[in-house]
């Protein structure tokens, strides 16, 4: 057995043996101070668990602590007594761990197709503290642009534009497609082959675009202009419909008389 390897496991065995004792003696002590001692015992285990496998201790080291006679406590001690920045891991997890939890919640939120896209900036939602909610409507939106650029071109040409359109629809919601497309739109301010249709249902959106300031650059796909106008009509021609119908039921419906 090497040198190293053979002092290593007679230093976990008698820090075993005397982590046993100590454990045996508290159990006979009274509750309230089984409670102060939680943190020592905590320490203690692991402690140990450095122990259990190889450590990067160098057999002087591993020898030095072979001298004392109960090596695990000196270790606590050293521990307790260190200047250490305990504290500040401890706070630094605290606001890891509730981060992630706000993001995952935001993250779920803007997942469902049916929630209506974060209405305010990065720098309102960083005053008023919903970070989390701008980030994730952001990235949705970023991600509903990547999924038009690597499907919609070939789905156009294979001809199941509108298959696709749906599963677009289905996947991120009608407002935020809308919304990429007329950031689009946006983009090619002079290109003439976007029809007035289209057009005025990218107006619907410049309120949200303003908010969004310079990052519509982020939601624009680089499909061909032709196929970006298809697209948008094919989801403003319900809403024109529907608009139709209830003039159309409102002209029809009996005057007062005068």
């Amino acid at each position: 057995m090497a040198e190293k390897e053979e002092l290593e496991t007679r230093l976990y065995e008698r820090m075993m043996q005397e982590n046993e004792a100590f454990l045996t003696d508290l159990k006979t002590k009274p509750a309230d101070d089984i409670i102060h001692h939680a943190y020592e015992i905590a320490c203690r285990e692991n402690l140990l668990m450095l122990f259990e496998d190889e450590t990067s201790l160098t057999p002087r080291q591993l020898e030095t602590l072979l001298e004392f006679e109960h090596p695990l406590a000196e270790l606590y001690d050293d521990w307790i007594n260190r200047d250490t920045d305990e504290m500040d891991h401890f706070r630094n997890s605290v606001i890891s761990g509730t981060n992630d939890i706000l993001d995952n919640r935001a993250e779920e939120k803007y997942k469902n197709p049916a929630q209506p896209m974060y209405g305010k900036s990065r720098s309102e939602a960083l005053t008023c503290d919903e970070y989390h909610e701008w980030k994730y409507n952001h990235r949705r939106s970023v991600a509903c642009a990547r999924v038009f650029c690597k499907h919609g071109t070939n789905a156009y040409h294979d001809q199941t534009f509108p298959a696709f359109l749906q599963k677009w629809e289905d996947t991120f919601g009608k407002e935020r497609c809308m919304f990429v497309l007329a950031c689009t739109i946006q983009q090619r301010e002079s290109d003439g082959r976007f029809y007035p249709p289209a057009r005025q249902a990218a107006a619907r959106f410049t309120a949200q675009m303003e908010i969004a300031g310079d990052r519509t650059t982020d939601y624009a796909v680089d499909a061909h202009s032709c196929i970006v106008n298809i697209a948008m009509e094919r989801f403003a021609r319900p809403e024109r419909s529907t608009a139709q119908e209830q003039d159309a039921a409102q002209k029809k419906k009996p005057q007062p008389e005068r």
